[in-house]
């Protein structure tokens, strides 16, 4: 089995307890620990694999919090690193249906230098899932250069965008980067959202068709409660999800990308229909994770995957 190697933001989500409710009119929040990197890493130690987390906390109440979280999900901390800027904070909101208001406060995860880190020399997998790694400061930098180094190694290569409206009012920095990164990966997850921006077109088949891609890469893009559209080997079909109850939709995509990244740790798919059960099974624990509040709570075991 590969270890999983997430590099990025680990944060503090203050989720409102306000359902159905603006930023705007929202009152009373609840700390969750979150980050997109970190919710990948914790999603797929919970599917019974291993992963390791690279990024920059506060050496404060609330980064200490953070440490502890992942220390607790047996993701290996060795590259967290404490800083004396304060944690990244999100604000998140959710609406009717699952659907999130969110304000990004950034500290900390902004510092990361490369020299600072240890990246892994053997059998690991890459996962590029920070929605702040394209936004300039150190972790840029560093984004940049494990990106080159992986590479370099030739280690499977993950990339997750995970746009954010908020952060990118003027997102032609954020297309070019993202554009970068889908040609150089193996696995590319996106939003519908994120594959129309980044392609420019209206639609997804077409989008799919623009992007410049490595020899048997793998394209997943997420549709909700409708299932995800799977590309791999010149072939394009809806893989389909199970009906939830969606209460918080909050690292929905983070539960996949781990699910699916845990199976490639395990063995890297070759064929379509390989590729395709990694997807249904991860578009399982996805759905499941939206059924409760918070991101990293929501992630599900595997035991809990093969009972529901």
């Amino acid at each position: 089995m590969k270890t999983l190697f997430c590099i990025g933001e680990l944060l503090i989500d203050w989720i409102s307890t306000d359902i159905d409710s603006s930023l705007v009119d929202s009152v009373n929040f609840i700390k969750k620990a979150g980050g997109a990197p970190g919710n990948a890493a914790i999603s797929c130690n919970r599917l019974g694999g291993k992963s390791a987390f690279a990024g920059k906390v506060g050496n404060d109440a609330f980064g200490l919090f953070l440490k502890e979280t992942l220390d607790q999900e047996n993701v290996d901390t060795t590259n967290l690193i404490l800083a004396n800027e304060y944690t990244t904070f999100a604000y998140v909101s959710i609406k009717k249906g699952g659907e999130r208001d969110f304000i990004f406060m950034r500290g900390a995860d902004a510092l990361l230098r490369k020299e600072e880190i240890n990246l892994p020399s053997e059998n690991a997998v890459f996962h590029f899932g920070s929605a702040t790694g394209f936004l300039g400061g150190d972790l840029s930098e560093t984004y940049f250069k494990a990106l080159d180094y992986a590479l370099e190694k030739k280690f499977f290569i993950s990339f997750d965008p995970n746009f954010r409206e908020a952060l990118w009012p003027n997102p032609e920095k954020f297309i070019e980067f993202s554009k970068d990164f889908i040609s150089k990966s193996d696995l590319i997850k996106l939003s519908e959202e994120e594959a129309l921006l980044i392609s420019g077109k209206k639609d997804l088949q077409e989008a799919i068709a623009t992007f410049k891609l490595k020899k048997n890469a793998i394209v997943c893009v997420t549709l909700g409660k409708n299932g995800t559209l799977l590309y791999f080997q010149e072939k394009l079909e809806i893989v389909p999800s199970i009906s939830v109850e969606a209460i918080d939709t909050t690292g929905a995509g983070d539960a996949f990308i781990g699910a699916v990244l845990k199976q490639v740790c395990d063995k890297t798919p070759e064929s379509y229909n390989e590729i395709k059960n990694y997807v249904s099974f991860a578009n399982k624990v996805a759905a499941i994770s939206t059924t409760k509040l918070g991101a990293i709570e929501a992630l599900p075991t595997l035991e809990q995957i093969l009972k529901y």
